[in-house]
């Protein structure tokens, strides 16, 4: 399965409309969002793609907590089941401990975070928004039988081209 991954949109509805596209034309099949959402616009968009998504509210998101029944929106942290892992999704990373599921995605940092202790797979898209870096990334997560695909995409604000960056994880057996 192929899981694409953003994060902090912020008011940056354009970005985050890219970066959308960008990833549906990696063929992914459903979509997370790390919070800090901003606008609903986004939401809509997300709404309206022939996929499914999960969308957690973030800091600057309290605003939407008026239309969570509107949206598949939720608070943090989330856990859930995709692809036979469990999921836990979070704007803050301060809900990162306990280690409790097999692959973590948070926001809020603005910072890319890929990273594979044997057991936990954390992963940060860092920022749509390109606010902090000058850069809109996003990811795709591939979950094969044994092994993780983490690609992170980038595109430096005013270029076209998509640019990125692979790394592969073997699951261990059993897990």
């Amino acid at each position: 399965m192929k899981v694409g991954i953003i994060s902090d949109t912020h008011k940056k509805v354009g970005r985050a409309k890219k970066a959308i596209d960008f990833l549906m034309d990696k063929n992914i099949e459903f979509l997370v969002h790390a919070g800090d959402i901003v606008k609903e616009e986004i939401l809509e968009y997300m709404e309206a793609l022939p996929i499914r998504y999960v969308a957690v509210l973030g800091n600057n998101d309290l605003h939407l907590y008026s239309v969570v029944d509107k949206y598949e929106l939720v608070t943090e942290p989330f856990y859930f089941k995709l692809a036979g892992k469990t999921w836990k999704l979070m704007h803050y990373p301060r809900y990162m401990f306990p280690l409790d599921t097999d692959i973590i995605v948070y926001g809020h940092t603005h910072d890319v975070d890929i990273t594979f202790n044997g057991k936990n797979l954390i992963l940060n898209p860092g920022e749509v928004c390109a606010r902090d870096h000058g850069f809109s990334t996003c990811m795709t997560l591939d979950i094969e039988d044994e092994k993780y695909i983490v690609t992170l995409y980038y595109r430096k604000v005013g270029e076209k081209e998509w640019k990125s960056k692979v790394k592969e994880f073997l699951i261990p057996k059993g897990e």
